[in-house]
């Protein structure tokens, strides 16, 4: 694809201006849609996205919408780059509208973003033959400094990227990479969901820090807050993550592997490793215990973790309790809407077909 290829992104928090601006500087033609009329009346009145730090510059944005129609009109890549709470909800709105040929990314996906998506373009009746992907991470660790102007931290080194059906993972890197060699492509999106350390990082360091969040005290979420018995905590249930993994086939990084390669700091410790990551170095915490590190981390992220444990008979003692002292914590319940297997629709395959479907799209 050339530069004459048209881009939209679907969400306009910071990690969809921050693509916008990006691709903007890149000379792409972008089209930016969110819900918040405020937003894209700020990023409209300027005509784009200033950024700052890490990448610095003024994107074009060439459309900025709280139209999904006029979003999705002349698309030939959609980027989905909003909360994974919000999946379902976009892809409502999208069923409709959606085209021919088009690529879907979920960027990032969570956990199995792209299974949960095309259950719902079903279930909405959506008929047009489009291709789902999902990333594993977002590429940048970038923060809104107020609409239309965005900080950027830092780039990670590699983005994973799969297709659904992984038969079509090679046409889509080929098309990302015009624009973000960064993008790799991965066997499947049993690699994209797994490679997804934000359940494992996020959670469990949210609540056991819960006296800091609850001081009122100004602190950094990696820097303060993961501390050396958290970081060994966390590394335990990174285990859990990998053990499903290689039952899966999958030879997955850990999380102090994935600063390795994504960050390129090498330490001895995952606590080591986080607090030694300069991207990480002036992310702040937050000052509520009701965040996306909870919200959605675990619904979307833990709790398919802990489902293809189960089905796969492995112990996920860690992850379990995490999930349930969330509840607790928050009181709320976090179940009903998460990504169960029942929720994804595959509740009624095994091990091996579900292995099956994801690489060549068939069910048996």
């Amino acid at each position: 694809m050339k530069k004459s290829t048209k881009w939209t992104i679907l969400g306009g928090g910071n990690g969809g201006q921050t693509t916008a601006g990006h691709l903007g500087i890149m000379g792409f033609d972008v089209t930016l849609y969110d819900i918040f009329e405020d937003t894209i009346q700020a990023i409209k009145k300027q005509g784009g996205v200033f950024l700052e730090d890490a990448l610095t510059g003024f994107g074009k944005v060439s459309c900025a919408t709280t139209n999904i129609e006029e979003a999705l009109q002349d698309a030939d890549i959609v980027l989905i780059t909003v909360p994974a709470t919000a999946h379902t909800l976009v892809a409502k709105a999208c069923a409709k509208h959606l085209k021919d040929g088009q690529i879907i990314v979920l960027n990032p996906a969570a956990t199995f973003g792209s299974l949960a998506f095309e259950k719902t373009l079903h279930d909405e009746g959506c008929t047009a033959n489009v291709t789902l992907a999902e990333t594993n991470t977002l590429l940048y660790g970038c923060r809104i400094i107020e609409a239309g102007r965005t900080q950027v931290f830092g780039l990670k080194n590699r983005i994973l990227i799969a297709a659904l059906p992984a038969t079509e993972t090679p046409r889509v890197v080929a098309a990302l990479q015009t624009a973000f060699p960064q993008f790799e492509a991965a066997d499947s999106i049993l690699v994209t969901s797994f490679d997804n350390t934000n359940p494992i990082l996020h959670p469990a360091t949210t609540l056991l820090n819960a006296g800091t969040i609850e001081s009122d005290r100004e602190w950094h979420f990696y820097i303060d807050g993961f501390t050396p018995s958290i970081g060994r905590f966390v590394e335990s249930m990174d285990e859990e993550r990998l053990a499903i993994g290689r039952a899966l086939g999958l030879e997955l990084l850990s999380c102090r592997q994935q600063l390795e390669v994504e960050y390129d700091v090498y330490e001895n410790s995952l606590a080591e490793s986080v607090r030694n990551n300069s991207v990480y170095q002036d992310i702040k915490g937050q000052k509520t215990l009701d965040t996306r590190y909870l919200s959605e981390d675990i619904p979307m992220g833990l709790v398919p973790f802990v489902a293809l444990g189960k089905l796969l008979q492995l112990p996920t003692a860690r992850m379990e309790v995490i999930i349930e002292m969330a509840q607790l914590v928050l009181d709320r319940d976090l179940m009903t809407h998460a990504r169960t297997l029942e929720n994804l629709g595959i509740d009624d395959m095994t091990a091996e077909e579900f292995l099956q479907y994801v690489q060549t799209g068939q069910r048996s």
